[in-house]
This record gives C-alpha cells, sequence and structure tokens, in this order.
C-alpha cells in the first residue's frame, strides 16, 4: 500500500553551537553538561512559541513553528537568554549557538521533516554571527513591521546546494557579535576585475602621458639642433675665421639639457615630482590643521 507524500509550509529553525569539537576537546563533561541546559532551554520554551523541536542531533537543534513571528521571537529569546546567563556565571568557555530561520515547503515523514526549507535554513545557520540569528528573505518579508527588533540585511547569497540565491538577513539581539559582511562571488569578481582594468588604464594613460613628454622633448632638440646648425652655417658664411655661433648655441643647449634632465632624470626632476610635491603639501596642510584644532 503506497501513501501520497504529505507537505506543508512551516518555519524551519536551524541551530549549532559554536566551537563544539574543541569544547569537547577541552573539556568533554563540562561541555555536555552545558550542552543538555541548553536543550532543556529550548525543549521547555518553545510551546510558548507555538513550536516544537524535530531533533537534536549532536550540538544541533532542530525545530518548526506555525508562526513566522513566534519562530523569530523564539530565536531572539534563546540567543538573548543564553547571553544573560553567559554574563552571570563569567564562564569563559560558555556555549555559544548561531540560528537561521527559514519559511519553506517541507517534507515530512513520521515526526521528521525533509527538503530544500530545512536545508536554506542549515545554510543561515552557518551564515550567522556567534550568537545571532540570520534569516531568510522569506522570513522577513513576514514579520517586517510586527516586531521591535532591528535587521541588517546582508544581501542576496548563493549557499551550497541551492540553486537561487537568497536574501540574508541578521537579527539584532543582544550579546550577539557583529555580523561580517559575506562577500558575494560574483560582486566580488566584478569589483576585482573593474578594479583591474582601471589600474591597468591609468597605467597605460602614465606611460601615455610619459610618451608624449619625450616625444615633445625629441621635437625640441630636432629645432634646436637645426637651429644651431642654421647659425653655424651663417657662421661660416659671413665671418669664417671666428665661430662667434657658440654663444648663442651655449643657452640654448644649456637649456636642452634642462629640459632633458625633467624627462629623464631622477628626483625633483622625475617624471612623478609634480604628484609627489601635491601628496607632500596635502601633508602639510592637514599636520597644519591638526595643530590648529589641538590649539582650539
Amino acid at each position: 500500500m503506497t501513501t501520497s507524500t504529505q507537505r506543508k509550509l512551516t518555519t524551519i529553525l536551524c541551530a549549532d553551537v559554536v566551537g563544539y569539537s574543541r569544547l569537547m576537546g577541552q573539556d568533554e563533561e563540562g561541555t555536555l553538561a552545558q550542552l543538555k541546559k541548553a536543550r532543556t532551554l529550548f525543549t521547555t520554551n518553545i510551546a510558548d512559541y507555538s513550536g516544537r523541536v524535530i531533533n537534536f542531533t549532536g550540538d544541533a537543534v532542530i525545530a518548526e513553528f506555525g508562526s513566522v513571528v513566534q519562530a523569530v521571537q523564539f530565536a531572539a529569546f534563546i540567543q538573548e537568554s543564553i547571553h544573560k546567563e553567559s554574563q552571570e556565571t563569567k564562564d569563559p568557555e560558555a556555549l555559544f549557538f548561531r540560528i537561521g530561520l527559514n519559511l519553506g515547503d517541507v517534507i515530512i515523514e513520521g515526526n521528521d521533516i525533509f527538503g530544500d526549507g530545512v536545508n536554506v535554513a542549515a545554510r543561515l545557520e552557518a551564515l550567522a554571527p556567534t550568537g545571532g540569528v540570520c534569516l531568510s528573505g522569506t522570513v522577513y518579508d513576514h514579520v517586517k513591521g510586527k516586531l521591535n527588533n532591528k535587521f541588517t540585511y546582508l544581501g542576496q547569497k548563493e549557499v551550497k546546494n541551492i540553486e537561487s540565491t537568497i536574501d540574508v538577513y541578521v537579527l539584532e539581539v543582544a550579546g550577539a557579535a557583529k555580523p561580517n559582511k559575506i562577500p558575494d562571488p560574483k560582486i566580488d569578481r566584478v569589483h576585482r576585475s573593474s578594479s583591474t582594468e582601471d589600474k591597468d588604464r591609468l597605467e597605460e594613460e602614465k606611460i601615455r602621458r610619459y610618451v608624449r613628454r619625450q616625444a615633445a622633448f625629441y621635437r625640441r632638440t630636432f629645432f634646436t639642433g637645426a637651429l644651431i646648425i642654421f647659425l653655424l652655417m651663417i657662421n661660416l658664411i659671413t665671418n669664417p675665421s671666428y665661430f662667434w655661433f657658440i654663444w648663442p648655441a651655449m643657452p640654448l643647449l644649456f637649456i636642452l639639457s634642462l629640459d632633458a634632465m625633467r624627462v629623464f632624470g631622477k628626483g625633483h626632476w622625475a617624471e612623478n615630482w609634480e604628484e609627489k610635491h601635491v601628496n607632500r603639501m596635502k601633508t602639510q596642510k592637514g599636520l597644519h590643521r591638526s595643530h590648529s584644532s589641538s590649539k582650539d
């Protein structure tokens, strides 16, 4: 006899202890005692929020709720309660959870649930900060404007084994670590590509500017040489016994040598001297302003 697959729309909560393996390696009995205490916190309070625990697997918890709003309220209650207790006990090895929440369609098998809805909640849990709660866009759409809690939008994220991207939000709860900006692979690739293109473009402009400066120098050299040769020809025609052309030629050659130092030289005459000088003046202005404000 075959039975049809049962499905339902529900709010799934996935929770996991942060650094559980490390804690067990340091103190198995103490960590297990704290885990049992945390499980009791879940089981004794979840019914008040119209939810039920599906299962405990190791340090993980899977639960479901009939109300999206109450699921978020329960997640905040758990994290704030654990944070409050850790503040009171001052235990450096206290357990902290990450929690993920998703609203999705699931398959019912006895008392268990399966499907992408559960998988998404598990991926969101992995993105949550220590002591914090991550929720999907579907959850946020149902709770926005109904709770006093604040939410931080982390953008659309690609998660493992899920085809479409997910809108990710972080619920602000007391004691939670600040959420890290989760890198978006597509955005990062575009950003790196744009950054590389900008650098290449700026480098090409710099090279072209330097080549133009060299080309201008070569034109000035040709003009100066032609002028000196012209003066020499006049000198030889008018007075071949006295080379008077060297007197106007010397300042022209001196100016040309200075020009060559500016184009090809180092230090004060280097190609980027102007840029360095501008930056130096900006720094001096900034120091001057800081001294003035300190006097005030």
